[in-house]
């Protein structure tokens, strides 16, 4: 059996919990510590966690495997508060941070620290235990970064972790994964924020709101998210979120320059046609939709129709 500390005990960390008791019972004793008591204390009641800690290096330092589940920032000072406690006892210590080459250079600088950072690929609008799911990692990536001092038995536990809660483990670079999710993740954060903006700013603002449907909902959704974790996650990686914020301002500018010569009646590319505009339009499109599928997905033009 596994001694897993959780430290930070939200949608994520409570979401681990109960993946664990459900889908690998028997395997993993956890133990959890918060800023808050309620959380836990109503965790505990439901047989989800075993037991409370008082303390988060008294929680570290009893674990073989130590999670940390708080915001991004908190994350990264709780490395320094408890990585000397998992060194000392031998342990392992792991994340769910979105942004990961701040907790690989906080892990390095703890003497004799083993550390292989993690990040599932999950969540969801609403933030705290009471919305934590046995399902949510299930047949999601679940970024594992392999630390400077890490073994392959270290890495291949977080792994287990992973495979325990449903998801698919996916081994990746600190760097290369920040980069990645500053597209996929805080890009989309940053542009569902700015849409919701504009629209409020808008000439039919209150128009607007009234006739808001699916589509709204869709693209608005990461703007109604938890502001702390959103902040957190921009914070720490705002080097590959502003180069990927400026690579979208490109491509909106040609979409920009597209639309304002067609309205000019003058589209250089299409011959002032608007039927042909709106051809090549189509084609871009589709042409996106492509490149939108997940790896390994397919694209909405290519997935059959449900049998009548």
């Amino acid at each position: 059996m596994v001694r897993l500390a959780i430290l930070g005990f939200g949608l994520i960390g409570g979401s681990i919990a109960r993946a664990l008791l459900e889908r690998d019972p028997g395997a993993w004793q956890i133990t959890v510590w918060s800023r808050s008591d309620a959380a836990p204390l109503r965790a505990l009641d439901d047989g989800v966690v075993a037991a409370i800690a008082d303390d988060p290096v008294q929680a570290a330092a009893a674990a073989d495997l130590t999670l940390l589940a708080a915001s991004p920032s908190a994350n990264v000072a709780l490395v320094g508060r408890v990585g000397p406690a998992v060194a000392a006892k031998g342990g392992l210590l792991t994340d769910v941070t979105g942004v990961q080459l701040p907790m690989a250079v906080a892990a390095a600088a703890v003497p004799g620290l083993r550390f292989v950072g993690g990040h599932p690929m999950s969540g969801r609008q609403t933030r705290g235990y009471g919305a934590a799911s046995a399902g949510l990692f299930v047949d999601r990536p679940w970024a594992v970064l392999r630390g400077a001092r890490a073994t392959d038995a270290d890495v291949e536990l977080v792994r287990r972790l992973a495979r325990a809660c449903g998801a698919r483990p996916l081994e990746v670079d600190a760097a290369a994964h920040d980069r990645a999710v500053a597209t996929i993740s805080h890009l989309p954060l940053l542009s569902s924020v700015a849409l919701v903006e504009a629209a409020a700013a808008g000439p039919e603002a209150d128009l607007a709101r009234r006739l808001a449907a699916q589509g709204w909902r869709d693209t608005t959704r990461l703007a109604a998210g938890d502001p702390e974790l959103g902040a957190g996650m921009l914070a720490l990686n705002a080097t590959p979120t502003a180069a990927a914020l400026r690579a979208f301002r490109a491509r909106l500018d040609a979409w920009q320059e597209r639309l304002d010569a067609i309205a000019a009646g003058a589209d250089p590319t299409a011959g002032a046609d608007p039927a042909a505009a709106e051809g090549l339009m189509a084609a871009d499109l589709a042409a996106a939709a492509e490149l939108a599928a997940p790896a390994g997905t397919a694209t909405p033009a290519t997935v059959p129709p449900e049998p009548a």
